[in-house]
């Protein structure tokens, strides 16, 4: 379907404007999104990511966990305008799977969108590399979660 008939937009733009309550489900309005990359459920990742939420202090209420695959692309205005995040904590996501023309900083706190961006690389890269996740966590959770250097949320 092409939703923007024009020669300057192609149609692979056109997901962006897809229905994301697929996606979603019944995820309500909470200070924190976690974009992750899709992985088994109970599997040593969600174990791994649950201890990295609890090490931030983040209660459940505060956060939602979105589940995207590597090849899915998902609209970040519709979830910016469902789910109303001021702090998004992307595992293995890119910023162009979410229709984001940015560069963002790994592993430190960016300015995007009136809100502060967490990127890093998955959980299954960060256990490869063990400096990496030393760094996201002095230069990322720990400013940004527990210190709340960005602002309470």
């Amino acid at each position: 379907m092409n939703i923007i008939k024009s020669d300057l937009v192609a149609m692979e733009y056109d997901i962006f404007w897809k229905d994301i309550t697929p996606i979603v489900m019944n995820a309500t309005p909470r200070p924190v999104l976690v974009l992750i990359n899709e992985s088994e459920n109970n599997s040593q990742e969600d174990a791994q990511l649950l201890k990295m939420l609890d090490a931030c202090k983040l209660a459940p209420e505060q956060y939602n966990i979105i589940r995207i695959r590597q090849d899915e692309q998902v609209a970040w205005h519709q979830l910016r305008d469902r789910l109303n995040p001021k702090i998004i904590f992307m595992i293995g996501i890119l910023p162009v799977q979410l229709g984001i023309s940015a560069l963002f900083k790994l592993n430190q706190p960016n300015h995007f969108n009136d809100c502060v961006w967490l990127p890093t690389i998955s959980i299954r890269e960060q256990e490869q590399f063990p400096d990496v996740k030393k760094q996201l966590w002095l230069s990322g959770m720990k400013p940004v979660f527990v210190d709340k250097s960005f602002g309470a949320f």
